[in-house]
């Protein structure tokens, strides 16, 4: 990112995981593998009440690599409940000045840490935002759910670029530990997401420097949803949280989507009785279709893959339909629970 730049920044690296024994060895083994400087690194898994071998493989793993010129990882135990209480536990337990969150189902490059470290050390930013990479296998679903998912990064690089952030993703980005800290209670901890996006909010509106980095080192790569439902529940989570936004930019890019997409959808259900309708319909389509086209291929490009152009149009006529059945299931409360996550069943919190 910034070649000829020495890192001097002590960076932590907190990895918050519940019930992850399928993925977090693989994390760990792309984390042991950076090119940072080990005395300036250090990773803290904060077991989040797993019920599963997650704690024993981490256990296992930081056995096999402590006596390795690695950094310095250890295990600790959220003393409550949910992502956002372990995320804030292992920042206070951090020595770092600077924190980097990811979650247990990524994997990193070996530039990653000197790719955000040497940013922070240049910019001195309170958060630094970056790519987050989807993969799946082929099918319809797969490409659906990579598509949108790369529709709101290229969405999260554009506002943030312009100096309105108002996405971000929790799987991939850094902030100065002093602000988390300062900014920690704006998180709604009665919702079981948006660790991310409320840090965001509360940062932005206190005035902080909000950054985007582009460099491809910087990103993460995870999987995509194998399932209809894991997909639906995912994006469910997402959307329920929206109703305590009051970013107004977020708000404004929320209400002008969605007024975009019922108008999409009205415009086809009137064409089922009015076929004369359809003119309208085919503009209001085009409208969306080449603007949402670009800002996908642009975010398919950074990770060097090309989005091919029928395919996309087809999905998009469809992203409507399936962006109003999100919002409505998020509106009823019986769906947000179908929106959290499955293996999330905690004990009471300790006083």
């Amino acid at each position: 990112t910034l070649p000829g730049r020495k890192p001097s920044a002590r960076v932590s690296v907190i990895i918050a995981c519940r019930n992850e024994e399928t993925s977090i060895a693989a994390l760990l083994k792309s984390l042991v593998c950076q090119d940072y400087p080990v005395d300036l690194l250090e990773i803290t898994v904060v077991n989040d009440n797993s019920t599963d071998r997650t704690p024993i493989i981490v256990s296992e793993f930081i056995s096999e690599y402590c006596k390795k010129s690695s950094p310095s990882i250890r295990l600790i135990y959220n003393p409550h409940a949910g992502k956002k209480s372990a995320i804030r536990y292992g920042v206070e337990k951090s020595s770092g000045e600077f924190i980097l969150t990811t979650d247990a189902d990524c994997t990193v490059g070996p530039g990653w840490v000197s790719a955000y470290a040497c940013y922070y050390g240049a910019t001195g930013s309170d958060m630094i935002l970056s790519g987050v990479y989807e993969s799946g296998s082929k099918g319809f679903l797969s490409h659906f759910g990579i598509y949108e998912f790369d529709a709101l990064q290229g969405v999260t690089e554009a506002t943030a670029r312009a100096g309105f952030p108002v996405m971000c993703n929790g799987a991939n980005m850094g902030f100065r530990r002093d602000t988390y800290l300062k900014h920690s209670g704006q998180l709604h901890d009665d919702l079981p997401s948006g660790d991310d996006m409320f840090l965001l909010h509360s940062v932005r509106r206190a005035g902080g420097i909000i950054r985007y980095l582009s460099d491809r080192a910087a990103a993460v790569n995870t999987a995509a949803a194998v399932s209809v439902a894991a997909l639906l529940r995912q994006r469910v989570r997402w959307a329920s949280k929206a109703g305590r936004y009051r970013d107004p930019a977020t708000l404004t890019l929320a209400a002008t989507t969605a007024a975009c997409h019922a108008a999409v959808t009205a415009a086809a259900a009137i064409s089922l009785f009015v076929p004369s309708f359809m003119p309208v319909l085919a503009t209001t389509l085009a409208i969306r279709i080449i603007p949402d086209y670009l800002v996908t291929a642009h975010a398919m490009k950074k990770r060097e893959e090309h989005l091919p152009l029928f395919p996309f149009i087809i999905m998009d006529i469809l992203y409507p339909f399936w962006f109003i059945t999100v919002g409505l299931l998020a509106l009823l409360p019986p769906m947000r629970e179908f929106g959290r996550r499955t293996n999330i069943s905690y004990p009471p919190q300790v006083p």
